[in-house]
């Protein structure tokens, strides 16, 4: 606005009342042209100095260059004033930097700036005048009827800027009043678009947050049903024995208070379930054996009233001293299962290898007096067969297919090398993806072989005394192209020594290789990786920290098993076969230690392996 006003302004004051004038005193054109060139290169450094306030958001120096706007005005007003000598037309000029004041500092700043007007206007004024009045007495004889007229118009002239200053006060108080509404109303009005805005926002970002849950709800109960179909055919069968179970016993229970025929009806139908049934009454001793348990587990009749110990909830464990077959007991801990009540006994029958799941269920009579309980077997023999055959296809067809890969892999090689002629840079590039895509099939053979050998027991060690600080270091460098291409940061604290550790030293190595890998190929580009090792507690502890997208809360508890990857992991559509952790966790209980994972979504993950120190070893210190 001032770059219009202010030349518009000192074109008025040439062209609209002196231009005759001008033309005839050089000296005066000369002045107000220099002054218009002058104000140019300082509005023009203003404006540059505008500029780099913007940059550095600094409202102390921009209140300084309004400051300073204002000032330059007043003072090149009052020049063209003197220059043009029609103060009572310049004097109007001063009402516009009174208004900008208003505008930049409300009614404190333009009653200010209409103070240094009024004082400014009438100084200039007072002092036009007096000079004129000055050289009219001395010159008395020489002025003619004009410059009497002059005076007088002189005299009116310097009344009239005396009363227009007055209006400066005026203005400055109403236009500082009137902004000031203004901006109170806008300031008003932005406040209501923000908590407008804010909530608008809220409620986008919660719509879209609910739709995503939803989605994944969809998505993982579609999941659920098309995984879990089979397992839930099974459980519905498992509940629907339970229940029949139970209700024959509380059956059983009630035909004691009722008749004896009653009683042998309730025997004969526990008698006929093709697996074993044992009933403990509430003083802990055996009360029922169907026929099935006496031929599998040879209890003889004499065993009936026999105390068997409460521990872990009438455990198997507990039978040893009655049964005389030989079995193998699995906890729920071991078996990893939710329901503490469930236990898994392995044993042979006839020759063939049997397994049973075991239920501990409480009987309760219909007025909730607490009977005993119910020991409940469902035979798992035919789905642990299934599991091994489908445990040997995978084994086999590994091995099947390790061969030709590695024949595919040599051949391409060979070909890549230049062996077979030269290629051009389009047949290289095919040839080289084809190279790296059979490099990851006989890695996920190999994954598959190894999962296969530990499932089997096949998965042999060679123990020796080893250092884990060089295994840790040598992954690392295997990966630094890796790590290069995503410029990725590394940061380490190791020690230099580290005692050493009695392992198979291949298979820690792999073990090094995965978690360094996974990090790497689960944090973004420019991402961080922490890796760390020190001895706590007599264990040697390895760490290595991501800040990568992290593994979901409700997905954590599946991260050791067979084929599992995060749902997050797979919308990133990176590779892996989901085996690694799996040969991870094996190795490292294989060697006595721990593996834990602590891990927030989108916030990364920490890897922790502990291993205990060979306490034996002499240069352990």
């Amino acid at each position: 606005m001032r770059w219009f006003y202010m030349v518009a302004t000192l074109l008025i004051g040439i062209l609209g009342n002196y231009l005759i004038s001008l033309f005839q005193q050089k000296s005066s054109f000369f002045a107000i042209s220099s002054l218009i060139i002058i104000f140019l290169i300082i509005n023009y450094y203003l404006f540059k100095f505008l500029a780099f306030i913007k940059i550095h958001q600094s409202e102390r120096k921009l209140k300084m260059l309004g400051i300073a706007q204002i000032f330059i005005e007043l003072a090149v007003f009052t020049i063209i004033m003197r220059l043009v000598g029609d103060a009572s037309v310049a004097s109007a000029f001063f009402f516009l930097p009174i208004i900008s004041a208003s505008i930049i500092f409300g009614i404190r700043g333009a009653v200010i700036t209409a103070t240094l007007a009024v004082i400014l206007v009438n100084t200039s004024s007072v002092v036009g005048y007096f000079d004129f009045f000055v050289d009219y007495l001395f010159n008395r004889d020489s002025l003619s009827a004009l410059a009497l007229y002059e005076l007088k118009y002189r005299t009116l002239d310097f009344i009239k800027i005396i009363v227009t200053s007055n209006f400066y006060f005026v203005v400055a108080i109403v236009s500082g009043y009137s902004f000031k509404r203004i901006f109170s109303h806008e300031q008003e009005i932005m406040e209501e678009l923000d908590r407008v805005s804010k909530a608008k926002e809220k409620s986008e970002k919660e719509a879209e947050e609910f739709d995503q849950n939803a989605q994944e709800l969809v998505e993982h109960d579609k999941q659920l049903k098309s995984i879990n179909i089979e397992l839930n055919k099974k459980i519905e069968e498992l509940k629907k024995s339970e229940k029949s179970i139970i209700r024959a016993f509380g059956d059983l229970q009630e035909a004691r208070k009722k008749t004896i025929e009653e009683r042998n009806k309730t025997l004969a139908i526990i008698s006929n379930f093709i697996d074993p049934i044992i009933v403990i009454d509430q003083n802990n001793t055996i009360n029922l054996l169907n026929p099935a348990s006496k031929e599998i587990f040879g209890f003889l009749d004499t065993d009936l009233g026999r105390k068997i110990k409460e521990d872990n909830n009438f455990s198997m464990e507990n039978f040893k001293e009655i049964i005389k077959s030989d079995y193998a007991v699995k906890t729920s801990r071991e078996l990893k299962s939710n329901n503490p009540n469930e236990e898994e006994v392995s044993m042979k029958f006839n020759g063939q290898d049997m397994t049973y799941k075991v239920i501990t269920a409480n009987v309760i009579e219909a007025d909730g007096e607490h009977l005993g309980v119910m020991k409940i077997f469902y035979n798992l023999t035919r789905e642990k067969m299934i599991d091994k055959l489908k445990s040997e296809f995978i084994s086999i067809a590994a091995h099947q297919l390790r061969t030709p890969l590695s024949a595919i892999k040599w051949v391409m090689k060979m070909v890549l090398d230049g062996d077979a002629g030269k290629l051009n840079s389009e047949q290289k590039k095919l040839l080289s993806k084809g190279y790296l895509s059979n490099e990851r099939i006989i890695n996920l053979v190999n994954d598959m072989l190894n999962v296969s050998r530990i499932e089997e027991g096949r998965y042999g060690y060679t123990f020796e005394n080893g250092d884990i600080l060089k295994l840790l270091v040598e992954a690392v460098d295997n990966l630094i192209n890796l790590i290069k291409a995503k410029h990725i940061k590394l940061a380490n604290d190791l020690p230099k020594k580290l005692p050493p550790i009695y392992m198979d030293q291949k298979k820690m190595e792999l073990v090094m290789q995965n978690i360094i890998e996974n990090a790497i190929k689960y944090t973004p580009e420019y991402g961080t990786i922490r890796y760390k090792a020190k001895i706590e507690d007599n264990n040697l502890v390895v760490s290595v920290k991501d800040n990568g997208v992290g593994i979901p809360e409700k997905e954590q508890s599946k991260l050791f098993t067979k084929f599992f990857r995060a749902e997050n992991v797979v919308r990133m559509q990176t590779e892996g076969s989901g085996l690694g952790l799996f040969i991870v966790k094996n190795i490292i209980e294989r060697h006595g230690g721990k593996i834990i994972i602590n891990s927030q979504e989108g916030k990364g993950a920490e890897i922790k392996i502990s291993l205990p120190v060979n306490k034996s070893d002499k240069s352990f210190k």
